[in-house]
């Protein structure tokens, strides 16, 4: 069984991380790497075989085979994408016949954007018998792994552990005799809690607060939520797991939005403040069913719930944090725009035009929910809709949460709907920039080729940007 805790624990491990920083390898193909994977991948007869390193807020892939183009340029991903990270927590192999249906896999990014459904990892060790990683078998579809398979990336796991060793200056364990076969790696038991604080262990909670169980509702690299309890009322307890800036950054807006909105609620929301401090939020928890599940759900195509999310957006915007806080949530669009063009994901033409448009308009933002989609949406009983998942909250262009809405339309009629409103609004230049920008994050987490119904709608859906994209250039350039 997955335990989140006591892998964020592994995964931040210093002495560990150490073992993985002595390695010298970044996020750039190995031959050595590459050439045992796809070794590994031919054996076995799966689409992808990787060679995974896991460090604090990323993972490296140093050897893979099998990959996306997309994906093939970038050997890295954070650790929302990130499974391998659950061997480096366990310290045992892990095999996963269909991750959709797994408690704790089920919402992981890696899914929902990389396509993974089977997975099998074995560990891989380096420096001080420390976990660095994982050698890793992925399938987009259900697949029951064997023993034998098992055994087979048992057997290629020991000699990335050689190889690790050599790259690390120290000393390598002895070939094994000719015809000698390995015993399985053993099942050693998870690294105990950190003591520094207690800070992932239940401990932590404030007086008041329970948890019905330690198996989280949902889990990713920055954060892990859980049910429980806050003074006899059902209630969720959003731990922080990561301690980089950008996890710190999510965890402290996600807190600093549910406690404004406790006092002057724009909207309905479906978590309501209860208490935080720098790592533990509680909130209630609404009774509701979300808009849309899974990314290969069919989409929302009632009229009446669009029509409320486009409200939404328009409630949203009329919120500001205190003016000394405005600086800190403002969204840096000049470092975005960089980002995207360093990786591949705009061109030169389209970045200079994005420049150009960024100039043009106002320098005031408005407060946006950053991921509104029908996934971030929960329906209550009474039909009434309720938000959830503000971390990616923030002051933005005019504009940004339509953008969102307009990427996840289900129809041309809702985006005819949202065009109106940015003409009324008079934001074209700004929801430009926010569409365009969008458009390249979506892009940059597709892989290819589309492997589910739901890759295949994301793929329809930025084929459907992009063509609006240049009808409000060339609306723009007519002006």
């Amino acid at each position: 069984m997955i335990d989140v805790l006591s892998t964020a624990t592994a995964v931040h491990d210093v002495a560990r991380l150490h073992a993985v920083a002595a390695t010298g390898l970044g996020a750039v193909p190995h031959p050595w790497f590459d050439h045992i994977v796809a070794y590994a991948r031919r054996l076995l007869g799966v689409p992808i075989v990787l060679v995974v390193l896991v460090e604090r807020t990323r993972q490296i892939l140093p050897g893979a085979a099998g990959l996306p183009e997309l994906c093939e340029h970038r050997r890295e991903t954070p650790l929302t994408h990130s499974i391998c990270q659950y061997v480096v927590g366990s310290r045992a192999r892990l095999a996963i016949a269909d991750a959709r249906r797994d408690p704790v896999l089920h919402s992981s990014d890696a899914i929902r954007n990389l396509g993974v459904t089977a997975f099998a990892g074995v560990p891989v060790r380096g420096r001080g018998g420390h976990v660095l990683g994982a050698l890793a078998a992925i399938d987009s579809r259900p697949r029951a792994w064997t023993a034998q398979e098992l055994a087979t990336l048992d057997r290629i796991a020991a000699r990335c552990d050689r190889k690790l060793l050599a790259l690390s200056a120290g000393p390598a364990p002895p070939e094994p005799a000719p015809g000698h076969r390995p015993a399985p790696a053993a099942r050693c038991p998870p690294p105990p809690p950190v003591t520094r604080g207690d800070l992932w262990t239940p401990r932590r909670l404030p007086a008041g607060a329970t948890l019905d169980r330690r198996q989280p509702l949902r889990a990713d690299g920055a954060d892990a939520v859980l049910s429980g309890r806050w003074h006899g009322e059902s209630a969720a307890m959003i731990i922080r797991t990561a301690d980089d800036p950008a996890a710190v950054r999510r965890f402290r807006r996600r807190c600093e939005v549910a406690q404004a909105f406790r006092r002057s609620r724009p909207l309905v929301l479906a978590d309501e403040h209860r208490w935080h401090d720098d790592r533990t939020l509680v909130v209630s928890r609404a009774v509701g069913e979300p808009l849309q599940g899974g990314p290969d759900d069919p989409p929302v195509t009632d009229r009446a719930p669009w029509a409320r999310l486009i409200h939404a957006a328009a409630l949203l915007s009329a919120w500001r944090p205190a003016p000394a806080e405005v600086d800190a949530w403002a969204v840096d669009y000049d470092a975005w725009i960089a980002r995207h063009e360093q990786g591949g994901h705009l061109c030169a033409a389209d970045a200079r035009r994005l420049r150009d448009l960024l100039s043009r308009c106002r320098a005031d933002r408005t407060f946006a929910h950053g991921n509104l989609t029908p996934r971030s949406v929960v329906q209550l009983p009474s039909r009434r809709l309720a938000l959830t998942d503000f971390a990616d909250a923030g002051l933005y262009l005019a504009g940004f949460d339509l953008a969102a809405l307009l990427l996840a339309a289900p129809d041309a009629q809702v985006g005819h709907h949202i065009d109106r409103r940015v003409h009324e609004a008079d934001i074209a230049e700004p929801f430009l920039v926010n569409l365009m920008l969008r458009t390249a994050d979506e892009a940059a987490t597709v892989p290819a080729p589309t492997t589910t119904p739901g890759l295949a709608r994301r793929r329809a859906a930025l084929v459907g940007a992009r063509r609006h994209i240049h009808r409000l250039l060339a609306r723009l350039a007519g002006r």
